[in-house]
């Protein structure tokens, strides 16, 4: 069986685009819709609305990478199973959560999925408190990749490096941000996106590798052929002839 892969960027628990896009094209049982992070349905522990909602909007299977902008601790907390080679937490029949460092075969295209990103409007003091954000209500330290993550996520792209053809990441490879206006701060203390180039400058030498798409940065935007950022454009994966939802 084969269906369409489709990809769009951060919607922070909205139902608009879902709205649109049922109202405006021919859904089916058998699209997958990729969203690189930022998702934000499961929020609260009443997330399972959001989840019902989605699954009404959106006849196929909604998978997303985390952002910054998730409940880490109810998204760790749920079942692990495998879907398509690679390990899902479960969220709903057809809702799930990619996890990092995994690599999905969706219709024979091989994705690597790797979530996460640092929130920049959090004052990371140790007593968890920031004026604008309160560990564990409304931002979680697993926002950011662990070292073992990190070191998973490393084994996986040089072990499956010639199979790969797409990367799914929330967080933007640093060099990208110098051709993007949206400016988002990068401590010094922070690895992934100086990570991330070096896994862009490795992955533009293999084989299959088509292209790494990620969110973030709330712009629709192509970098380099093989880099594009994603946020409101819902498109078929690998093209940029966008689903109309608006």
């Amino acid at each position: 069986m084969n269906g369409r892969i489709l990809i769009t960027g951060d919607k922070h628990g909205t139902f608009g685009p879902f709205f649109g896009l049922a109202q405006r094209n021919d859904l089916r049982e058998t699209d997958v819709l990729l969203i690189a992070g930022d998702a934000s349905y499961v929020w609260r522990e009443d997330y399972h609305a959001n989840i019902t909602t989605l699954q009404q909007l959106f006849p196929g299977t909604v998978a997303f990478v985390d952002g910054n902008h998730e409940n880490h601790a109810l998204l760790n907390a749920m079942e692990v199973s495998l879907w398509n080679g690679g390990r899902v937490h479960q969220i709903g029949s057809r809702v799930l959560h990619l996890m990092r460092g995994e690599l999905y075969n969706i219709y024979g295209t091989r994705i690597f999925a790797f979530g996460g990103a640092r929130s920049v409007d959090v004052d990371r003091r140790d007593d968890g408190f920031s004026w604008w954000k309160q560990e564990g209500s409304s931002w979680w330290r697993e926002e950011e990749p662990s070292p073992d993550e990190i070191a998973y996520g490393q084994r996986q792209l040089e072990t499956h490096l010639g199979e790969i053809d797409y990367v799914i990441t929330h967080e933007t490879p640093l060099m990208a941000r110098a051709s993007i206006a949206r400016s988002k701060e990068v401590d010094p203390d922070y690895p992934l996106p100086a990570l991330f180039d070096r896994w862009y400058e490795t992955l533009s030498a293999a084989p299959r590798f088509k292209k790494w798409y990620f969110g973030h940065m709330h712009v629709d935007q192509s970098i380099t052929p093989k880099l594009r950022a994603i946020h409101s454009n819902i498109l078929p994966i690998g093209e940029e002839t966008t689903l109309p939802w608006a």
